[in-house]
């Protein structure tokens, strides 16, 4: 999003690396037991865990790195546009992949992470054994990530965000496909 080092405001809406989308309730100095000075930070609250907070120094670029604007819905059209006809390619070496798919889900990039979960959908149907148990986890992973900001932007349920992304993606309606674990799947690509 080329945003980085942008001051975030409170009330804003961020996705914050693993935590997803959080509210910034304040922007506050804040002295912290063992510090000799305040500093500022971003107190944050992720819509997941209303009670939750985290504290991100607003001068600690490889943290306030991690926070970047919700993605707006012509900003979703726009990732689903960008991946029409990609395809990422499976990683036949296990410890590759897992590499792979690792920073994936930890950059937390839209389009990668849709790339990722069609990588995955397309080895699920291919494979008879299905997906490995850390294949599975990594496809669940990405689904819940992309379900959770689109569902907020969109003001969609989680249940229709699949729905959805076929439908841009021109892949017309299709039942939700069956994980080797035996949970649905919905937002398969």
């Amino acid at each position: 999003s080329g945003r980085r080092g942008r001051m975030h405001r409170a009330n804003e809406y961020v996705s914050y690396g693993t935590q997803g989308i959080c509210q910034i309730e304040a922007i506050r100095s804040i002295r912290f037991e063992g510090c000799s000075d305040a500093r500022e930070y971003y107190v944050l609250h992720p819509i997941a865990q209303a009670q939750s907070s985290i504290f991100v120094p607003v001068n600690n670029p490889r943290l306030t790195g991690r926070m970047r604007p919700v993605l707006s819905p012509e900003d979703i059209d726009q990732v689903l546009s960008n991946i029409r006809g990609q395809r990422l390619a499976w990683i036949k070496d296990r410890k590759q992949r897992t590499e792979l798919f690792h920073r994936i889900l930890t950059e937390r990039k839209p389009e990668e992470l849709l790339l990722l979960a069609a990588c995955l959908y397309r080895h699920a149907q291919e494979e008879p054994k299905g997906l490995s148990s850390s294949d599975a986890q990594a496809l669940k992973t990405a689904e819940a990530t992309i379900e959770q900001e689109f569902a907020f932007s969109l003001q969609l349920g989680p249940q229709t965000v699949g729905e959805y992304i076929r439908e841009k993606l021109g892949m017309g309606p299709s039942a939700p496909r069956q994980a080797e674990n035996g949970s649905e799947s919905p937002a398969s690509p």
